[in-house]
This record gives C-alpha cells, structure tokens and sequence, in this order.
C-alpha cells in the first residue's frame, strides 16, 4: 500500500509542479479553450509542454489518423492548433490513469503485481481519448448530412425566388441554429467574404472544414457557378436534393 501511495505523491506532485511552471508560458491557447467542453483545460499546460519538447511526430499514419479527425471537428484552418490540444488531453489522461490504477492498488489487497496494470491503465486513458474524438468526428459528419438536404432545398428555393447566391446563402444562415455544424461553417464563409477572402478560396477551405462528399461536391459547383449561369445552378442544385 506504501508503494502505491508514493507512486501517487510522486505523480500528481511532477505533473502540478511542472504544469504551475509551464502555465504562463501557455496562458493565451488554454483562455481560447471554452471552459464547458475543457472543464480541465488549466491541467493541459502540463501535456502541451511536453508535446513541444518531446516533438510528437507530424508524419505517419498514426498522424494522419488523428490530423483527419481534428480537421473534420474543428476545421483545418485551426487543426494544427486543436491537435496540440488533442495531444495534450492524451498526456492528461495517461497521468490520470496511473493515478487511478495506482489508487486502487492502495485499497486493495492485490499486492505488488497490481504494479504491471499501472502503466496499463494510463495507456488505455491515452488511446481512450483518441475514441472519443473519432466519435465527436462521425456524430459531426452525421449532423453535417442530415442538415445538407434541408440547406439545399432552402438554398434552391430562395435561389428560384430571384434571390443573389450571397443573399440566399446570408438568408439561410440568419434564419438556422447557428450552433450546428453546417451553419457554423456556413458563418465562416460569409465571414470569409467579408474579410476579403477570395471566393474560391472560401468555398475550397469550406470544402476542407466539412470533409463530406456531397458537401464538397456542393462547393466545386459554387466555385464554378459563375461559369454556369443561374438557370442552370438551380438545376444543378436540384439534383442535390
């Protein structure tokens, strides 16, 4: 029982004492975090400290794998951002899983063999936020396409009514739940033209952030529109619904 209760001591106090240390140094990117989907986010200067000195590979599949899901939840303007952070939930939960594990080896009667699923433990945690994250990533996918259809046959209608593209499109976003993923975005490509950005390049990375098929489909026709006229977008669009 001795052993677990050092081996406890001896974690908890390197991970606080280091992550008091670092916290300054990341006080700006943990405030970014919303307090309600990160209610530990003043526990991750620790994890994002070690992510910049032990230099988590950014190559290989196991990159990709993770990189994908980001982009598909947070959008790839802010991947490299959100990823760090992802990086730093996983050192978070491998201390939290030592810490766990080694509890209850102090409660129980199992002895020192209980020490082998320590280690153990910590991995699972580890890996365990990347499952949540795949998750997050496919219940956004599905909201993307179960708002599409509905975003379409707005859009076909209002576009029928003699409405601008930009005007239907301003339309649709200030009459939907802003909240959810499609219009969220949408948000960010009106934003887009507002700040200058080319529309093609507002179109291509709205593209990137979504990561569906129909919906990039949907955004090479738009970045062509002009090229196809209005009688035939509608027509295009109509095929989409």
């Amino acid at each position: 029982m001795q052993l677990y209760i050092i081996l406890i001591t001896a974690v908890l106090a390197v991970y606080l004492i280091i992550n008091i240390c670092v916290k300054q140094r990341y006080k700006e990117e943990v405030e970014f975090l919303d307090a309600k989907q990160y209610p530990y986010r003043n526990l991750l200067p620790f994890g994002m400290w070690l992510f910049d000195e032990i230099g988590v590979p950014s190559a290989g599949s196991y990159y990709v794998f993770l990189h994908q899901r980001v982009v598909m939840v947070y959008g790839s303007r802010y991947a490299q951002y959100y990823l760090k952070i992802h990086w730093a939930e996983k050192f978070f939960y491998f201390f939290l899983g030592i810490v766990i594990a080694s509890f209850f080896g102090a409660v129980s009667n199992y002895g020192i063999w209980f020490l082998i699923l320590v280690p153990v433990s910590g991995a699972v945690l580890f890996f365990l936020a990347d499952r949540n994250l795949d998750e997050r990533a496919k219940k956004r996918k599905l909201m993307f396409m179960m708002d599409f259809p509905v975003f379409i046959s707005k859009l076909t209608l209002l576009i029928n009514a003699g409405m601008h593209l930009r005007q239907a499109l301003e339309r649709i976003y200030s009459d939907s739940i802003q909240k959810r993923p499609l219009y969220a975005e949408l948000g960010t490509v009106l934003d887009d033209f507002a700040s200058g950005l080319g529309e093609s390049q507002a179109w291509q990375d709205f593209s990137e952030r979504c990561k569906v098929k129909e919906i990039s489909s949907f955004a090479n026709m738009i970045m062509h529109s002009s090229k196809i006229g209005g009688r035939q977008l509608i027509e295009e669009l109509k095929k989409m619904t």
